[in-house]
């Protein structure tokens, strides 16, 4: 417990209707000239797949232009150190924001998290909100892995600073909540009202944020993360044990389209993954034990990958390394696989187990469970 753990979210959201938006993005760096030829690498979301940019520092300035399709939470990490972005982006110099098709000015005198930002609208209602709601959410990992960190290991009370310490930061995240669902409740127009009921759902029975979701304007509830969120209730409703799975199509590694419909007449496991899942590699040899297993007698396997654009290398090297032979897809929009979002998976791995009628029959078997469950379909 010497760290917080970290909900990844995909955040992306769908055109502005409260902002002005012109034609494209464009951010303007200024920064101390003793950090030329130093880069700042930017993250964000594009067509509904994560993108990425880079700018070196000249002359004290750096730069980015684009387009984005609806404004998106984004990330620029400033490798000061040289180390690369991987480090940067972990332990390093780091700024979240929401971007836009606005003019930013970002002025940095030491540090990119301390920069200034000026220039946009946007910026300055992200900054409004998190002001109201207690902070950004990396604003308290930090903190809290900061103050981690300041305890001795050695100590003999070492084990009692860091569960102080859980607990403490568990309880800010529990008040921050709580304010989240206050603004969302308030401000029904506010795309941030989308944003505080997904940060909340984390948490919060999905019972308790629908209604909130309900009241929401017509306009908000279109945005991408607010449709997304409303899969979620669904899906909690609808993607359970004797009811029908979800049927979706997406492309496998050589491009062509596979649906779970494909697979009527036989057993097939829909296996969400993805490469750089430490839990799912370790599943992966007892997965392929079942497989080779029962493959014969009429079970196949369709895994469905959470890795993005960035990582499809990693997803086809995996594949390789970890020797699965089964069906691959992927839409490569990470957290925001469509699939994945039709069946409100929010971790991996996380499997469903569906019937040749296409009746779900278990869901999350894994481990001895997967072996146990199969035998009785198929027998030993």
């Amino acid at each position: 417990m010497k760290n917080l753990k970290i909900v990844a979210l995909a955040l992306a959201f769908s055109p502005m209707f409260s902002f002005a938006q012109q034609a494209n993005f464009q951010i303007v760096g200024n920064a101390p000239k003793a950090f030329n030829g130093k880069k700042v690498y930017l993250d964000y979301t594009k067509d509904g797949f994560p993108a990425s940019d880079s700018s070196a520092i000249i002359d004290g300035k750096f730069n980015f232009k684009g387009v984005v399709e609806e404004p998106s939470y984004s990330r620029m990490v400033f490798d000061q150190d040289g180390k690369g972005k991987l480090i940067a982006q972990n332990i390093g110099d780091r700024l979240y924001f929401y971007l836009g098709n606005e003019n930013y000015t970002i002025a940095i005198k030491d540090s990119l998290r301390t920069a200034s930002i000026k220039g946009s609208p946007l910026h300055d209602e992200y900054v409004a909100y998190l002001n109201e709601i207690g902070g950004g959410f990396m604003d308290v990992i930090d903190a809290g892995n900061k103050a981690f960190a300041a305890v001795n290991k050695d100590a003999p009370d070492a084990n009692d600073q860091y569960k102080a310490i859980h607990e403490k930061f568990e309880a800010r995240f529990e008040a921050r909540r709580v304010k989240e669902l206050a603004f969302a409740s308030k401000n029904p127009n506010s795309i941030f009202a989308v944003d505080a009921l997904i940060d909340a759902a984390n948490k919060r029975k999905l019972s308790e944020i629908e209604p909130i979701f309900l009241k929401l304007s017509k306009e908000v509830r279109q945005l991408t993360n607010a449709r997304q969120l409303e899969a979620r209730f669904l899906a909690e409703k609808s993607v359970k044990i004797g009811n029908k799975a979800p049927d979706f199509s997406q492309p496998d590694t050589h491009g062509k389209m596979v649906k779970v419909s494909d697979f009527k007449g036989q057993y097939v496991l829909v296996d969400f993954w993805a490469s750089w899942c430490g839990p799912c590699r370790a599943e992966n040899p007892n997965l392929l034990k079942a497989y080779n297993k029962y493959k014969g007698k009429g079970l196949e396997v369709l895994a469905v990958s959470l890795d993005d654009t960035k990582g499809r290398n990693a997803w086809l090297k995996a594949i390789k390394d970890d020797g699965l032979p089964w069906i691959h897809v992927a839409d490569l929009k990470g957290w925001s696989n469509e699939a994945a979002v039709l069946y409100g998976v929010r971790a991996v791995p996380q499997n469903y187990l569906v019937d040749p009628k296409g009746n779900i029959v278990a869901i999350n078997i894994k481990g001895e469970l997967l072996h146990q469950e199969l035998a009785k379909i198929f027998g030993n």
